[in-house]
């Protein structure tokens, strides 16, 4: 029984999707998981002060969402409770409490899955734990050498960690039964910063086809829209790139449809979270998508959207880059937001028959690495 470890998954439909996909793909070779559930400190300490006052301003949030649209932020509790019900019903956990207290039966037995996501981003593992917790810190030295990192991400084509962390990660790494990571700049990575051999592998959510995707749709309760529209799915919103989807879906004769909340939209569902299956479903039924997120690009070639990737600098371009030029889809990424020039990308064919392929033959390389380092 294998321990995934990757980020809580909060309020990242991407996030949650990957380590969903992990374990259904895990499951096809016969191997039996659970994804360690737990809250980061930030989320650990907002939840442990969730008093009576606390819950009454949620309360209160969530009503001038609703009726009054409001531009304050969603509740910080709805996106955890949306994805509780989703890992309750199709995923299988092992719940890491907040204090930490299990953390030593943890470390008791079981070998470990570090990825996939932005594990090993330092920024982001500080935020959560420590940036040595990803690196299997807490284990012992023999569930590290039973161990395999897959697809684990750096966020960055360089590494961000502090000489302490690099010694200290290096260290355990080496440990390792198996390393791979997501994208093409995290073997140089490995190889020059740590002295570990490692392998690229493809994002968990890859391995897994349309069909089970739509198995998720289907046994939930969603909806559609029965005009078209392109499906808008936007980390960092700003003034430029709303105007530019104005123009895209004007000029296509299409509304858009948001799939992150906008408190100030007309109807109640463009206001609130959406479901991470009404998340794929729009996706899915779009004619295109506008995105600046990787799972964004990642469910467009899965569903095979025609699709726009704006480029988003400050959440890293090294894995958008790894992505893309394994597809042969560099040209869907744009830094400039000239209006006429993603026009003519976004209505240009994508061969999808040829990236079915190589997502086929991407696929049998994971499963391959899989079979090979887990036995």
């Amino acid at each position: 029984m294998f321990r995934i470890l990757t980020h809580p998954p909060i309020h990242n439909y991407g996030g949650i999707l990957q380590a969903f996909a992990l374990q259904q793909a895990l499951r096809k070779i016969k191997v039996q998981s659970r994804v360690i559930d737990f809250f980061g400190k930030k989320w650990g300490s907002e939840l442990s002060k969730c008093g009576i006052r606390a819950k009454c301003s949620c309360i209160k949030s969530l009503l001038k969402i609703i009726f009054f649209g409001s531009p304050l932020g969603l509740p910080g509790l709805m996106y955890p409770h949306l994805f509780s019900l989703f890992k309750l019903r199709f995923m299988r956990l092992w719940r890491l409490d907040l204090k930490r207290k299990k953390l030593p039966k943890l470390a008791d037995n079981h070998p470990f899955i570090v990825g996939s996501d932005q594990v090993w981003r330092c920024v982001y593992a500080r935020n959560i734990e420590s940036v040595p917790f990803f690196f299997l810190n807490f284990a012992t030295p023999d569930q590290r050498k039973r161990s395999i990192a897959y697809a684990a991400s750096f966020g960055s084509d360089e590494w961000e960690g502090t000489p302490e962390e690099t010694v200290e990660c290096a260290q355990l790494l080496k440990q390792f039964k198996a390393v791979s990571v997501r994208e093409h700049s995290g073997v140089d990575i490995c190889r020059e910063v740590f002295g570990v051999d490692a392998v690229q592998m493809p994002d968990p959510t890859l391995l897994l086809e349309q069909e089970d995707y739509n198995y998720l749709i289907r046994n939930w309760r969603t909806k559609s829209t029965d005009s078209p529209f392109m499906a808008v799915y936007l980390l960092d919103e700003t003034d430029s790139k709303s105007q530019l989807t104005a123009s895209i879906c004007q000029h296509n004769g299409l509304h858009a449809q948001h799939l992150m909340p906008h408190p100030g939209a007309k109807k109640l569902m463009n206001r609130l979270p959406l479901s991470i299956p009404q998340w794929l479903r729009f996706i899915r039924d779009s004619k295109y998508v506008l995105t600046d997120s990787f799972h964004g690009c990642v469910f467009s070639i899965i569903f095979n959207k025609p699709f726009i990737c704006l480029g988003n600098e400050s959440r890293g371009t090294a894995r958008f880059d790894s992505l893309l030029a394994t597809f042969g889809l560099q040209d869907r990424l744009v830094t400039h937001y000239d209006k006429d020039a993603i026009l003519k990308i976004m209505n240009t064919p994508i061969d999808w028959e040829k990236v079915n392929s190589i997502r086929r033959s991407e696929q049998e390389r994971a499963f391959d690495f899989l079979r090979r380092n887990l036995e």
